[in-house]
């Protein structure tokens, strides 16, 4: 017999993180989400140069020291669900979720969450930031770097539209408007 139960948004979010932090230190790897493409770094590269949104989960002080060029920050624990509350923001964007390496597991969570929010072209970069670093693709080292690639080439739509909601959804909340609440998600526990 197959039972539903409710979770609120931040009884998913701790589910996800109580199941992750119980898995050993040695655990595997999360190879693939279902709903995203699992993508290498140079899958990535050809995404990038195609103008697909990255998209940071990383902490502040991580993207600060170091991120993909053009990619947007989105913290998981702070800042992420931004990207559920932006109501105009077409959900087939093209989006490609990183995080430090493949044991970091917060871009396999920022990806299943982005997949349940309906978001349909979802490419989760599982390598992540070192590898891409590592293989000398492109990079922003410190805010002066920002400052020179806004000038080497165009911004894709697909980033400039997503910039530009994040920053009006900031305002709104900075000026207290009501924003949305996030989805109840539903298990099937057998």
């Amino acid at each position: 017999m197959l039972h539903t139960f409710k979770l609120g948004k931040l009884g998913i979010l701790l589910t996800l993180l109580l199941a992750l932090v119980a898995l050993p230190a040695q655990a595997e790897q999360i190879e693939s989400i279902q709903g995203a493409n699992t993508v290498d770094a140079f899958q990535a590269l050809r995404l990038f140069d195609r103008g697909a949104t990255f998209i940071d989960v990383r902490e502040e002080q991580e993207f600060l020291l170091g991120h993909i060029r053009s990619a947007v920050h989105l913290d998981l624990k702070r800042d992420f669900n931004d990207l559920y509350l932006i109501e105009t923001l077409d959900r087939n964007i093209p989006i490609v979720i990183y995080c430090n390496s493949a044991h970091c597991y917060r871009s396999a969570v920022a990806t299943f969450l982005a997949v349940a929010w309906g978001y349909e072209n979802v490419y989760y970069f599982k390598d992540g930031y070192f590898t891409w670093l590592a293989l000398d693709l492109p990079v922003v080292m410190d805010n002066s770097q920002d400052a020179i690639a806004s000038f080497e080439e165009a911004d894709s739509h697909w980033r400039v539209s997503m910039q530009t909601a994040l920053a009006q959804l900031q305002v709104a909340k900075a000026n207290g408007l009501v924003v949305p609440e996030l989805p109840e998600v539903r298990s099937r526990v057998k």
